[in-house]
């Protein structure tokens, strides 16, 4: 049979990885690719030397090193952003096919390695032993790569390949390596049995690539032939050497079966090789023994077929180091995996998320409880041993409000300009009508009357007008509620003599504790950043969930939710002792006065930022609707007046007919 087959290489243009990636780095992370200038340029190098990877083992490595490196960028780099073009060449032609996914690149570097473990299985073949293991050692290794493919191909929705032809590479270099394997059991003498059943897998694994190949659009005709001839080659074999152990068992009829089928299995091969016609020489003078010797002396039945003769693998794939292991690198060799400085936006994100998740976690758990117990302790203080915080109102603040209630004003005035704008027009309009009317006639003047059509606008008017009514009322019960405002008193600082009462002081202590804890908890937040640890996760063990992190994170508050039970406690105690207390004990009417007259104001204000923020919104919407309805009445009278036009010349033109 001819010589064993070699897979080209596959060829792709050529890509600026250095540039491209560094338009990456720069657009979507939080790093600068004139950090990785070293790492880029040595990517770049890479896939220039993969394209060009002579036949040896240096360009093998060259071709893994390429892959690993690569293979290890769609842990970090966003898919989508580079374009990859790659020409089949199985066929008699060869056509494109790009991609922009960083799996469509790395499945084309697996196949060029395939390639060239068939390339240098070719070249390490010199038929001695040596010669013989290495290249059997090089075959499985290939198919291994392409049952890598095959692998990654089922699990994509728009394959990166035709698979019929990668699964029909795969069986080729199986059964390359195992016609080595049968080719060295024939020289060293092998039992015909074992001989018969390496053959037969031979047959089988060349049988699976023809059946792929005659239904792939890529390999070529002259390829599905081989394989198909291979296949019946190598089955003939296997009934030849099986009918040369009948001898051994007796079984002569099954001698002269298996010998015929290798027969006619050989007519179908039309060939010139010499291999061929040497064993069809060899099966029809055995097969005209045997029937002679059958027909003469064993008189056994000839059986309809061989049930006894089963194939024997000996060879599987082969996967070279680092093509099926997890894409994380490994922690000894770290330095030499590029841009392992390089941070992936998620870790960043991730980051980003847990600090917003541990502020929710001390809000939810720490501040809010705290919160909840001062309420209930707050709400049953005397009114005269006020402990709320009072805080002193800003200049800026009332200047914002006193701000804000000439912008009401100034929108009022505008939305009044405008109402009357729209009633000029309409009365304008209705005075021209009447005019008309009265020009003319109603007998002549046939268009509708300005009090039908323009119903709709005055009934709009009407409304908003009401609106601006309300709005102006609400402005000046704001005003009122604003002048009414203590300003010397909310703006100047606060000054209220502590309280001489036991408990409200010791209440107060308990408030300033409780704040001390709320710093505490936040204090921790910043100083306990959970980055440096994400970082040193994933950078030493590429790992990319970081939940049980953050759930360590989070037991630095364990001793702030022990504060918030013991705060539970010393609330109950309070508020016993609240409800127990004297209410009259304590009388301090200068002080209540104060406080009294503090939070008037300051509710006051508070009643004048609420009217403010809803009258802000009130006046923006009234605003859109006036301009609208003005909007619509200025188009209205203009097609009123054309309309008017169209029929005083219309009146004209009849006049003037008549008198013609």
């Amino acid at each position: 049979m001819p010589q064993l087959l070699c897979i080209p290489f596959k060829r792709s243009l050529p890509v600026d990885l250095n540039a491209e990636l560094s338009k990456v780095i720069d657009r979507t992370f939080y790093q600068v690719a004139s950090l990785f200038d070293a790492d880029l340029k040595t990517i770049d190098t890479l896939r220039n030397s993969a394209l060009e990877a002579e036949v040896s083992t240096t360009g093998l490595q060259t071709l893994q090193e390429y892959y690993f490196q690569f293979s290890r960028l769609k842990l970090k780099f966003p898919d989508e952003q580079i374009t990859f073009k790659w020409f089949e060449t199985l066929g008699l032609k060869s056509y494109g096919r790009e991609d922009t996914k960083f799996v469509f690149e790395e499945l084309n570097v697996v196949y060029n390695i395939g390639a060239l473990y068939s390339l240098l299985a070719a070249d390490i073949n010199n038929g001695s032993p040596e010669g013989l293991k290495a290249a059997c050692s090089y075959y499985r290794l290939g198919a291994g790569c392409f049952d890598f493919i095959s692998s990654r191909l089922d699990l994509m929705n728009d394959a990166a390949m035709e698979p019929k032809s990668i699964r029909s590479l795969k069986f080729l270099m199986l059964a390359q390596a195992q016609e080595i394997f049968w080719l060295k059991a024939v020289r060293d003498g092998m039992k015909h049995s074992l001989i018969a059943r390496l053959a037969l897998q031979v047959a089988e694994y060349y049988d699976s690539s023809f059946k792929y190949a005659s239904t792939s659009e890529l390999i070529r005709s002259d390829w599905q032939h081989r394989f198909g001839v291979k296949a019946i080659y190598f089955r003939a074999v296997a009934l030849y050497r099986y009918s040369l152990t009948c001898d051994d068992n007796s079984l002569s009829g099954h001698k002269v079966r298996s010998l015929r089928d290798s027969s006619a299995l050989l007519k179908q091969i039309h060939s010139a090789d010499d291999t061929v016609h040497a064993l069809s020489a060899k099966v029809e003078e055995a097969l005209k023994v045997s029937e002679r010797d059958n027909d003469l002396i064993y008189l056994q039945s000839v059986p309809t077929s061989i049930p006894n003769l089963k194939a024997a693998p000996m060879v599987s794939t082969l996967y070279f180091d680092g093509l099926r292991e997890p894409l994380s690198p490994d922690p000894r060799q770290a330095h030499s995996v590029l841009f392992s400085d390089l941070l992936p936006t998620f870790v960043m994100e991730s980051s980003n998320a847990f600090n917003r998740r541990q502020e929710q976690y001390i809000q939810q758990h720490v501040i809010d409880p705290l919160k909840a117990l001062n309420k209930l302790v707050d709400e049953e203080l005397p009114a005269h041993n006020v402990s709320k915080d009072l805080r002193s109102v800003p200049e800026e603040e009332l200047e914002s409000c006193r701000g804000s209630l000439e912008e009401a004003g100034a929108n009022a005035r505008q939305v009044a300009s405008a109402l009357r704008q729209v009633s000029d027009i309409l009365r304008r309009e209705q005075e021209t009508d009447n005019l008309l009317r009265l020009k003319y006639g109603t007998a002549r003047w046939t268009i509708e009357p300005s009090e039908k059509v323009n119903a709709e606008y005055l009934s709009r008017h009407s409304k908003l007008e009401s609106y601006l009514q309300t709005g102006e009322a609400i402005d000046r019960e704001t005003l009122q509620l604003f002048e009414s405002i203590d300003k010397s008193l909310i703006t100047s600082d606060i000054k209220i003599p502590e309280s001489n009462n036991p408990l409200v002081k010791e209440i107060s202590s308990v408030f300033s504790r409780r704040e001390q804890i709320t710093l505490q908890a936040k204090n921790k937040a910043t100083t306990t950043v959970l980055l440096p640890k994400i970082v040193s996760l994933y950078k030493q063990t590429g790992q990319t969930d970081f939940e049980d992190l953050f759930a360590e994170q989070l037991k630095v508050y364990d001793e702030d939710l022990l504060s918030i039970e013991r705060e539970k406690n010393v609330n109950r105690v309070l508020l016993d002792r609240l409800k127990t207390q004297d209410r009259e004990g304590e009388r301090q009417y200068a002080q209540d006065l104060y406080v009294q007259d503090f939070q008037f104001s300051l509710k006051l204000l508070e009643d004048v930022k609420e009217n403010l923020s809803g009258g802000s919104k009130f006046y923006r919407d009234l605003v859109s609707s006036v301009s609208s309805l003005l909007s619509d009445v200025q188009i209205f009278e203009a097609a009123r007046t054309e309309k008017n036009k169209d029929a005083e010349k219309d009146i004209a033109q009849g006049s003037n007919d008549q008198h013609g």
